[in-house]
């Protein structure tokens, strides 16, 4: 509701929402009133609307990217020993992982652009979580499909090398680049990226996963970082085996991802 009026008093007051204007509006209005426009442009509610959904998609993409990332780590190590498979990845090579794939990647998706159609989606309860039923189903979804990729390059490096840091660092590879990933498909819960409509770019996410991806790969290649972690250099092969474990995840996750809501 908006109004600049002493009439508009009650109205504004009884409002889920009551708006006033800020230079034209009576004292009355704008003390009860719960937003004042400062500028009196009404084009200004849009702006804030657009920033304030924004804000909240935001937190939720980098929630559901930590959530999802994390209970992959889980999956992986609780399926590997459940199944006889020994321990694929020590606890500095999941500390590793949770520093390389988690905290600039989900601080990158919180400084996400607006989607195209923020505008278009249908207003949200307030009383609802952050975190939905339906998020935690389709989270788990997804850490299955990263882990899944993850337990099929530890399982070939099982079936090549035997139990050990060789199979381990196919594991450790795989889960780490997967996640990375991962962040390209939390970008939006409805658009994938490999559809026709594009989202805007994020120049934050391009720079962390860049970065990441570097550094992950440094760990392979400096022998000090291997020695530190506990895994050893990869051949042609091993690194095409972790590249599509890696990519196959994320192609299953945007491939079933649903349409919005209109």
């Amino acid at each position: 509701m908006t109004g600049d009026g002493i009439n508009d008093g009650p109205a504004l007051k009884a409002a889920d929402i009551g708006i006033a204007m800020g230079h034209t509006g009576t004292d009355v209005a704008r003390e009860v009133a719960d937003v004042v426009i400062e500028d009196d442009n009404l084009e200004t509610m849009i702006i804030a609307i657009s920033q304030g959904r924004t804000i909240y998609n935001n937190i939720r993409k980098s929630v559901h990217f930590l959530l999802s990332t994390n209970l992959s780590e889980i999956m992986v190590t609780f399926t590997a020993i459940a199944g006889g498979l020994g321990q694929p990845l020590s606890a500095i090579q999941l500390l590793w992982i949770n520093l390389m794939s988690d905290i600039a990647p989900g601080l990158a998706l919180a400084l996400e652009p607006p989607e195209s159609d923020v505008l278009s989606q249908p207003p949200r309860d307030p009383g609802e979580p952050i975190v939905r039923t339906s998020d935690f189903k389709r989270i788990a979804f997804e850490s299955a499909t990263i882990s899944a990729g993850a337990l099929g390059a530890y399982g070939y490096g099982i079936a090549r090398y035997g139990l050990g840091p060789r199979a381990g660092t196919l594991a450790f590879m795989s889960l780490t680049t997967g996640q990375l990933l991962h962040a390209l498909s939390c970008r939006s819960e409805t658009h994938s990226i490999f559809g026709k409509e594009k989202l805007p770019p994020n120049k934050y996410l391009n720079i962390a996963l860049g970065s990441s991806l570097a550094i992950q790969l440094l760990a392979v290649l400096i022998p000090g970082l291997r020695n530190l972690l506990g895994i050893t250099s990869i051949s042609v092969l091993d690194g095409a085996v972790i590249g599509g474990s890696a990519v196959l995840p994320l192609l299953v996750n945007e491939g079933t991802k649903k349409a919005p809501k209109r």
